[in-house]
């Protein structure tokens, strides 16, 4: 849903160093950067500051926001321009549909220990919970197998 900007609302150091950072990827198409990424450039440590920060961007009428599970795509309102999609584009788990179901880590594990440790060591290497993990695999693989008709 696009929202009308908020008249008369100065943005604050963080939020114009943001807006910048935005405009820079939409211009070139390319992806935002990771939370970590921006929080450097913005100087801060906590890491729920960004988030933040695209919220009221995005509250303000600036920015439409989609999150992804790794990453997010933002287009500027002002200029209608889009960044790139993230390297991963599974849903975020709030997005993701309920009839997509995820199986148990257990499950694969009895299945097949060898492919359930690969997963497992991926998903680690992703900073990312098991269940999650093989909650987008399922996602994707469906994704994939409707579009073969």
């Amino acid at each position: 849903m696009i929202r009308e900007p908020v008249p008369g609302r100065v943005l604050t150091n963080r939020e114009t160093i943001l807006m910048g950072i935005i405009r820079k990827c939409t211009d070139a198409s390319a992806p935002i950067p990771t939370i970590d990424d921006i929080a450097d450039r913005l100087g801060v440590a906590n890491g729920g500051t960004v988030p933040e920060i695209f919220r009221r961007l995005h509250d303000m009428g600036l920015i439409i926001n989609e999150s992804f599970q790794r990453g997010r795509r933002v287009c500027l309102v002002e200029t209608g321009k889009w960044s790139a999609l993230p390297l991963n584009a599974a849903p975020h788990w709030r997005n993701r549909p309920k009839s997509v179901p995820a199986p148990a880590p257990v499950t694969v594990r009895a299945r097949r220990p060898d492919i359930a440790a690969e997963i497992f060591t991926e998903a680690a290497r992703l900073g990312k919970p098991a269940v999650e993990y093989l909650a987008d695999l399922v996602f994707v693989g469906w994704e994939v197998e409707k579009s073969r008709g």
